[in-house]
């Protein structure tokens, strides 16, 4: 019996809901949402388009699902910060340099150019992304800094502000030229000095006298 004759009740084949996600998640961030039929969908996941409307109501309800296999994956790779025997200075700087490597690479870049806009258009789940991916990142950031003034390294009465600085310091125009596809000098050259010196620059701000 073929997929298109099972009864309309069947239980849902995960593996074919998996390909669909995958590569419709491929295909939403090399083109965005709009320009993606789930006729393409289905045939680069090698399944009929009846299929793929058996697993999901249209390419949006798609892109809702893979939207939140991503916040799964994001969320696992946050974590919580790891304790670190270093100074703050290291601990800030191995942060920053994983999450400025993060934020230049393909996927990140791909991801803010073709689906921002397609998640304002989904305000509970732009939230529910935020919460997950870059929230917990804030939070993590915050967690840093929590234990820095702890331990005497730091001085910082308002850990939102600070926290908010330092992300600044790391990103700088640089979020602009990104957006934009536009880098006068190659941007991920750039990273362990970008790095230095937002940690440098923060810690003579909060760092304990």
């Amino acid at each position: 019996m073929t997929d298109e004759a099972k009864p309309k009740g069947r239980t849902i084949d995960l593996e074919k809901a998996d390909a669909l996600i995958e590569h419709g998640w491929a295909l939403f961030l090399s083109r965005g949402v709009q320009s993606v039929s789930m006729e393409q969908i289905a045939a680069a996941a090698g399944v009929s388009k009846v299929t793929a409307y058996r697993h999901f109501a249209d390419k949006h309800d798609l892109f809702r699902a893979a939207v939140r296999k991503e916040m799964a994956r994001l969320e696992a790779i946050q974590g919580t910060p790891a304790s670190s025997s270093g100074t703050i200075s290291e601990t800030l700087e191995a942060f920053g340099l994983g999450l400025m490597t993060y934020l230049f690479s393909g996927p990140a870049m791909d991801f803010y150019a073709a689906l921002a806009g397609e998640l304002r258009r989904t305000p509970e789940l732009a939230q529910a992304f935020y919460d997950a991916a870059p929230g917990k990142t804030f939070e993590n950031l915050k967690a840093i800094l929590r234990d820095g003034c702890a331990s005497g390294s730091l001085t910082i009465h308002d850990l939102d502000l600070a926290a908010d600085q330092f992300l600044g310091l790391l990103q700088g125009y640089s979020s602009f030229q990104i957006a934009l596809g536009v880098e006068p000098v190659p941007l991920a050259g750039t990273l362990d000095r970008r790095v230095r010196a937002a940690v440098d620059l923060f810690l003579k701000g909060y760092a304990k006298g």
